[in-house]
């Protein structure tokens, strides 16, 4: 679809699954970060809303982005959790938002919320492992 906000760009070729599913865009303004995909109807299901496995992977999408934001090294999720509060539907712009909660020396705790306007549709919390890039 070509009906992204703009200044939003996509990550296209580094996860695969990613791309299948979205592809999911993600923007930096003035120190923030917004992530967001169009939905469509290859991902609903059959009572025409967005499938809640669609929409979790968007959430790790965004668990990634903002455990990674303004450090240099990779991560992987190992803890996730999340409350489905309303319905995304194709069509929808579902963006979103949170904060790391957290970093240690070998852990990043992020918190956030998916949203369609100011209906939030998801909210979740994950920890992900800190891994070193390795050297290249």
């Amino acid at each position: 679809m070509t009906d992204i906000p703009e200044g939003f760009k996509t990550l296209a070729g580094l996860s695969p699954a990613e791309d299948h599913l979205g592809p999911f865009y993600y923007r930096k303004t003035d120190g923030s970060l917004q992530m967001g995909f169009r939905a469509g109807p290859q991902n609903c299901n059959g009572i025409g809303t967005v499938h809640g496995g669609v929409l979790m992977a968007f959430a790790d999408y965004a668990v990634t982005m903002l455990a990674l934001s303004g450090v240099k090294e990779n991560c992987t999720t190992i803890s996730f959790s999340s409350d489905f509060i309303s319905a995304a539907r194709d069509g929808d712009w579902v963006e979103a938002g949170g904060e790391v909660v957290r970093r240690t020396g070998s852990m990043t705790f992020v918190s956030g919320r998916l949203s369609v306007g100011d209906n939030v549709v998801l909210t979740f919390q994950a920890v992900v492992k800190r891994l070193k890039k390795p050297d290249a």
